[in-house]
């Protein structure tokens, strides 16, 4: 579970719903103005943006410090993870602490760099399993900040750098409801990955999300979201249960239960 990569430098991580606009043709702000405008004015760019105003209509995330309690399970039920999360203002400054694939482990980065500890052991003293199997070894131990940056702070970092979204809604059907969607590349250095974001075509409320390695493939996997938990004007999607996208196997659920915003 959880094969997804995401590597968000801290530009990235410091911005919330950022756009990647078309090149620049003239070398001058008067271009790049027109070519953001030009951009944020595609149905997808508007439909993504609607979804925002949903979930974030203060536009809090990115700019006041967050805290919310994430649990997860595995496809069979049992506990998989049980943290508590805090993002900084900025994003830059992240904190985990709990409970992960059955080890304590707390967490902890700032924009000079990370320290964590499992089951007491504190970094750089772990052994080199324990490091792995808490995923500190992935991104120069950055993996964490930028994975629950990421996926907590959906749909207001689809659009971040690095994204580019290709400018027509697509009308189809997700888990039998119609839904609208936007296609997303990701350039190397922010995943790479294909990713397909699925709205409620009244409400622009974030329905679930797919991604592909190689869509050719049918690679990858799809996750659903249901509910809402509500927070400080934050309204995140609460339930999101994983599937596998070649066989429809289920990998697990995460649930975000509580949602406080500032110091």
């Amino acid at each position: 579970m959880y094969r997804c990569v995401f590597v968000l430098p801290p530009l990235l991580l410091g911005a919330a719903c950022g756009e990647a606009g078309p090149p620049r043709d003239d070398g001058g702000p008067d271009g790049a103005a027109e070519d953001a405008a030009r951009t944020e004015r595609t149905p997808a760019h508007a439909l993504v943006a609607r979804s925002v105003a949903f979930h974030d209509p203060d536009g809090i995330w990115g700019s006041e410090a967050i805290s919310m309690s994430w649990v997860g399970t595995d496809g069979e039920g049992g506990e998989r993870v049980a943290v508590s999360l805090r993002f900084g203002a900025d994003e830059r400054d992240f904190a985990l602490s709990g409970r992960y694939r059955g080890s304590e482990i707390e967490y902890e980065t700032t924009a000079d760099g990370w320290s964590a500890s499992v089951n007491g052991v504190a970094e750089p003293d772990l052994a080199a399993a324990d490091r792995e199997n808490m995923r500190l070894h992935r991104e120069d131990g950055m993996f964490w900040r930028s994975y629950y940056g990421f996926l907590a702070g959906l749909p207001m970092k689809i659009a971040d750098p690095g994204a580019h979204l290709e400018p027509d809604i697509i009308d189809t059907t997700f888990m039998d409801r119609t839904v609208q969607a936007v296609k997303v590349t990701y350039e190397a250095d922010v995943g790479a990955d294909t990713w397909y974001f699925y709205f409620d075509p009244v409400t622009a409320q974030l329905a679930g999300c797919r991604f592909y390695h190689d869509e050719s493939a049918n690679d990858g996997e799809y996750i659903t979201f249901e509910g809402l938990s509500d927070g400080g004007g934050l309204r995140l999607p609460r339930v999101r249960a994983w599937y596998v996208n070649a066989d429809g196997r289920h990998l697990g659920t995460d649930t975000v239960e509580e949602i406080l915003v500032g110091p």
